[in-house]
């Protein structure tokens, strides 16, 4: 029967046979032997005999609950002979890195509070993926994005879930190091040696402020000065900030006519999904994003007057302002190279001369885009797919041209723009527009079609109504949804400069001119006006 000793290790208790106990102590006491003198020896020791109780605590189970001499023989093995781990210089440790290599262990997620901007969570995947922390940042960025903010849920969720590295054993198997004496004693080293320089630092901007501190008022002119100037930087930031939201959320109305969001009717219409709309949404984003956030970090900055900076938060900006800036840059060029070239075709009827000098013009029944002006309406709402087709009810207008010719004219004018020119003109053909022409009459429709398949490339019809000077035209009931004029039933008359509405004579005035010219004469004038007709009856009369 063996005798077993009860022991506190690392902060966790454990029943270990004597001869084991026996083993472990000389294993301790050799690497504490190594590490006198040096200032992180308690620190090292402590994270060492953490490492040692998570290896005794993997071989424990139900079973077994006493750390017997073979345990101990593992974990020496595990952890190596205190002998390969003599404190040598910085120059003799790097030598020995180069020529061993380091080895590696299976990675462990953990969020790194070491490189942190917002819980760590970045700099924690990019341990586990082993890629440069900026590269998780502009993909986490990215997501957001595209997500329209919904994926910070997930970015909580993994914020709460997933242990911070706290330990030194922790954060080498966050990095896929092993767990042992030499990886032990560089890491915790390391950090002694971080945490001094950051001491050093704060003693000399210490030191500093103290040497300044004989120029009070001037310092406090500067420092007034620039709290100013950093809510001004702060507020053009959010100002940024206010105006990219505003965008976002405008985009969630329906501001292209037929039930669906905005962007989508966009995204159909103009870039027939191609991915080009969300390139230049995300790009916009980023660089108009990236300079606001810039500019309230600059703002607080000078508001607090912290010399702390954010580790990378500088690169990471101008990086997603890069990034931005060429994502809108490529897909503006390549959606301005779908309007590049241009095409028209144009047809022309000529109505039968007639006796009438009075042309109707009228609007054909419209159930798509009824409503009281369509002037006033956005592109966006003049705009519906139904049934393979694309319905537009701009742009599209009426012109009426004066002509010295008898005949009446209507000229159509299809025009629309493309890649080429072949494109542009292919798009012209597939234009409809429906529109009747008779001897004194002409009948337009409200709005013209394309097929479904055929993207928006600026497609517009004119019409062009030539009437002959000094004859009349009668304005229709809906003609001024499409035409310049906005009064439905009236007769216009064409001049040389165009249709004018004619003046109706004023009656009165003329009847109070007659009468004032007779009144010094000796003869009396009677004045009738019957249905629009005037009648003049001069009656002479002796003089008294």
């Amino acid at each position: 029967m063996n005798k077993t000793i009860s022991i506190n290790l690392g902060g966790s208790v454990f029943n270990i046979e004597e001869d084991a106990f026996l083993k472990l102590r000389k294993y301790l006491d050799s690497i504490k032997a190594n590490f006198v003198g040096d200032p992180a020896a308690e620190e090292i020791m402590q994270d060492i005999e953490v490492r040692i109780a998570e290896l005794f605590n993997e071989r424990m189970n139900e079973r077994k609950n006493v750390v017997m001499a073979s345990d101990v023989d593992e974990v020496i093995g595990i952890m190596g002979q205190p002998e390969d781990y003599k404190v040598e210089s910085e120059d003799a440790q790097q030598n020995k890195q180069t020529n061993s290599g380091t080895r590696h262990a299976q990675r462990k997620l953990y969020r790194d509070e070491d490189d942190k901007i917002v819980g760590g969570v970045c700099a924690g995947l990019s341990h586990y993926f082993a890629v440069d922390p900026i590269v998780i940042r502009l993909i986490v960025v990215a997501i957001f994005l595209i997500s329209g903010g919904t994926a910070i849920l997930g970015y909580i969720l993994f914020w709460a879930l997933v242990p911070k590295a706290e330990s030194t054993a922790e954060k080498l198997k966050m990095r896929g190091e092993s767990v042992d004496i030499n990886n032990i004693t560089r890491m915790v080293n390391d950090e002694a040696k971080a945490a001094a320089d950051r001491v050093n630092k704060y003693g000399q901007k210490a030191a500093h402020s103290i040497k300044n501190a004989a120029h009070g008022t001037k310092s406090e002119l500067g420092r007034i000065l620039g709290i100013l100037f950093g809510f001004i930087v702060m507020l053009a930031g959010f100002g940024l900030l206010l105006g990219l939201l505003s965008a976002i959320i405008m985009s969630d109305f329906d501001f292209f006519g037929y039930g669906q969001n905005g962007f989508d009717t966009l995204n159909q219409l103009v870039f027939a999904n191609d991915g080009t709309m969300w390139m230049l949404a995300l790009g916009a984003a980023l660089a108009i994003g990236a300079p606001a956030v810039a500019l309230i970090y600059v703002g607080v900055r000078l508001i607090t007057s912290t010399p702390k900076r954010i580790k990378g938060f500088g690169i990471s900006l101008f990086a997603l302002f890069v990034i931005g800036v060429a994502l809108c840059m490529y897909g503006g060029i390549s959606t301005a190279k779908q309007f590049s070239r241009g095409a028209d075709i144009k047809t022309t009827a000529v109505l039968e001369a007639t006796p009438a000098d009075t042309l109707y013009v009228n609007v054909l029944t419209d159930s798509l885009f009824a409503r009281s002006s369509r002037h006033d309406d956005e592109f966006g709402d003049l705009v519906k797919i139904v049934n393979g087709k694309i319905y537009y009810g701009e742009p599209l207008s009426v012109q009426f041209e004066p002509t010295r010719a008898k005949d009446y004219k209507v000229e159509i004018i299809k025009a629309s723009q493309g890649r080429n020119n072949e494109e542009a003109r292919t798009f012209c053909k597939n234009m409809m527009y429906d529109y009747a022409a008779s001897k004194d009459s002409v009948n337009l429709s409200s709005y013209f079609t394309t097929p479904e398949t055929d993207r928006y490339r600026g497609q517009n019809i004119d019409v062009t109504i030539y009437v002959p000077i000094g004859n009349y035209v009668h304005m229709g009931q809906g003609l001024r949804h499409i035409s310049w004029y906005d009064r439905d039933g009236e007769v216009l008359r064409m001049e040389d400069d165009g249709l004018e509405k004619e003046e109706m004579p004023d009656w009165e005035q003329m009847e109070e001119e007659i009468r004032d010219d007779t009144t010094q004469a000796s003869e009396e004038v009677t004045i009738k006006i019957d249905d629009g007709k005037l009648s003049i009856k001069k009656e002479v009369k002796e003089r008294n």
